[in-house]
């Protein structure tokens, strides 16, 4: 891996929303940039005013009838948004590096990143990056980089849609205040992870290729979104005891063993059936429904990454 501050892109583009989860988009726009074109010998900052607008340019990029110059995109924006670029990028099999500048309220993905949840910080932090290989999602034919979800995490999305509370933080949704709170819907279930089919009666499923969701870390130590493996939690009971748990760290070798309650399947590749049809949470976007088709792609996008110790010296400077 090369450091990036010896060397210069040609040509960026910097995507964004008007309506991000930044508070002055066109502020924070300047305070991005500033850092960007320190490494970046020439920077476009383009708008994306409809869903779809980012897929269609990452096209253009591919064509070359954005520019024949175009060696690095940039994402300011939450997950959603980050998706779209992912997907852009799939679709188009764009062999360019990835920059993710956070802007939305988890930003899940830019903690694996080691990246503040800070915009400008997070901007700068890129100019000491490492160009990284991540795996990707194939979910239907679309991609995501995070995570699929169905039940509470579909519940959760749209009670925040809504402007009702979020109750994913620090994993909430995970014992019986969930009962309470949301009055999760069960629904059937049929999964086949590689050659084990497992079926049952849930309220909520998640494939996570990345260690964060809603906010908060999987304690499972050894999920790795760059393994060539997906990390399927079927989650069977809702109890306190469930709750008080899930904050132990355990690896997957014994993460059925130690765990009550939630069930853990390693795979490449998975299928989902349910009853009734299920909406689905791709990375913070309801875009499908069931029945699923999920399949890991290994090494599929190179993004920057803030190495560990950089990351490490970075808490210590914000937080001394």
């Amino acid at each position: 891996m090369n450091r990036m501050t010896n060397k210069k892109y040609t040509h960026g583009v910097l995507f964004y929303h008007e309506h991000s989860g930044i508070k002055d988009i066109y502020r924070g726009l300047g305070d991005v940039a500033t850092s960007l074109t320190t490494f970046c010998k020439h920077l476009s900052i383009q708008l994306s005013e409809n869903e779809g607008d980012i897929i269609a340019f990452c096209k253009k990029i591919k064509d070359q009838s954005y520019s024949d110059d175009v060696d690095i995109v940039f994402i300011l924006g939450g997950d959603g948004t980050v998706n779209e670029l992912i997907n852009g990028v799939m679709e188009s099999e764009l062999d360019v590096p990835i920059g993710i500048i956070p802007g939305g309220t988890f930003n899940d993905f830019t903690k694996t990143l080691n990246l503040s949840p800070r915009h400008k910080i997070a901007s700068q932090q890129l100019i000491s990056s490492e160009l990284k290989s991540y795996d990707v999602m194939k979910v239907n034919g679309q991609y995501a980089l995070n995570f699929v979800g169905l039940g509470l995490i579909v519940q959760n999305a749209e009670n925040v849609q809504n402007g009702n509370k979020d109750v994913f933080g620090k994993l909430s949704y995970v014992g019986s205040t969930v009962k309470t709170l949301l009055n999760p819907e069960h629904f059937d279930y049929k999964i086949t992870v590689d050659d084990q089919t497992v079926e049952g009666n849930t309220s909520m499923l998640a494939v996570a290729n990345g260690p964060f969701i809603g906010g908060s870390r999987i304690p499972l130590t050894d999920l790795s979104p760059n393994d060539g493996y997906l990390n399927t939690f079927v989650f069977t009971e809702e109890r306190t005891s469930v709750l008080n748990d899930i904050f132990k760290q355990r690896d997957s070798m014994n993460w059925n063993n130690m765990t009550d309650g939630i069930k853990h399947l390693l795979s490449k590749h998975i299928t989902i059936e349910t009853e009734p049809q299920m909406k689905v949470d791709i990375d913070g976007e309801i875009a499908l429904q069931t029945p699923l088709n999920i399949e890991v792609i290994p090494n599929a996008i190179r993004i920057l990454t803030l190495p560990d110790n950089d990351a490490a010296e970075q808490i210590e400077t914000e937080n001394p």
